[in-house]
């Protein structure tokens, strides 16, 4: 929703606005409001979701520094036995998409959702297209991560780590045609994607590059134990400190905001104890990726 000027209209709308002062076309504000971002009140419109300034966000990143010192004091063991086991199998370069992609951005969300502290994000006849969390924060976070989930084939899942700097390459690389066929075929070495970029896809002795999570083996196991402390964290008392500072009245939705910028944290924490690699740059990206298998029922 980042086109036009949308953004300052949502950040004007914030505290309220009539329509009338609102620079947008009616088209704009009909989109606003089917995503609800926007919620009307007659002639008034406000900002349906929290937009979090240098006063919200300063004392909140200070505040959950401090809170996530016992955290990380309780995953780096298993974050350094997770190291120690990738550089078994050979695929060290992997730790950060172990730590933070699969540990901290997908086991964490499974449990937060297991336990009904983040929104529902499952589609409805309302909201077809999207039923997430909307939030605005400034500053922005300098070298944040997400994760990206790419179907293959029924029971296997490329997830791939992203960032500003590498977002286009990994798309790139899900683009790729037969890039299931490949990754299972444990005569391919590498892939080109579409503009022109190889990957490493296989090691020297044919086991794959990429880990593979989701098969209940010690990767699982471990990044079970670094995601356990901080889910406990985020759903106790002591996490009302940070809460006071997100101006909503959802706590879901505060949730969701709360962790996005703990997982960060821990990470970075993490990265400064040595305990954990740096997120992959420049051609070989091939660390940023892990393939997730679907579960048998």
């Amino acid at each position: 929703m980042s086109e036009g000027n949308n953004g300052r209209a949502l950040y004007a709308a914030r505290h309220g606005v009539a329509r009338r002062d609102l620079d947008i076309s009616d088209e704009q504000l009909a989109k606003l409001l089917e995503f609800r971002l926007v919620e009307r009140d007659g002639e008034r419109l406000r900002t349906a979701f929290p937009v979090l300034g240098p006063g919200e966000m300063s004392p909140l990143r200070a505040a959950l520094r401090r809170l996530a010192i016992p955290l990380v004091d309780a995953v780096e063991k298993p974050v350094r036995q997770l190291a120690t086991e990738l550089r078994h199998r050979g695929i060290g370069h992997s730790l950060y998409a172990m730590v933070f992609g699969y540990a901290l951005d997908l086991l964490l969300w499974q449990r937060l959702r297991a336990e009904e502290a983040v929104p529902d994000t499952t589609l409805t006849a309302e909201r077809p297209w999207w039923n997430g969390a909307f939030w605005a924060i400034h500053p922005p976070r300098a070298d944040s991560s997400g994760t990206n989930f790419h179907r293959l084939t029924e029971d296997l899942t490329l997830v791939a780590v992203w960032s500003d700097a590498t977002l286009r390459r990994l798309y790139d690389l899900a683009a790729t045609p037969r890039i299931a066929e490949a990754l299972r075929d444990r005569h391919v070495s590498g892939v080109t994607d579409p503009e022109g970029h190889h990957w490493r896809v296989r090691l020297d002795d044919g086991r794959s590059a990429l880990p593979l999570v989701g098969v209940g083996d010690v990767l699982d196991e471990l990044a079970s134990a670094v995601a356990a402390p901080v889910s406990a964290f985020l759903l106790s008392r002591a996490c009302q400190e940070a809460h006071r500072y997100i101006t909503t009245g959802d706590r879901k939705v505060a949730t969701v905001v709360i962790s996005h910028e703990l997982i960060w944290e821990i990470t970075e924490q993490l990265i400064a104890r040595g305990a954990c690699a740096r997120a992959p740059q420049g051609e070989d990206l091939t660390g940023l990726l892990f393939l997730l298998a679907a579960r048998s029922s």
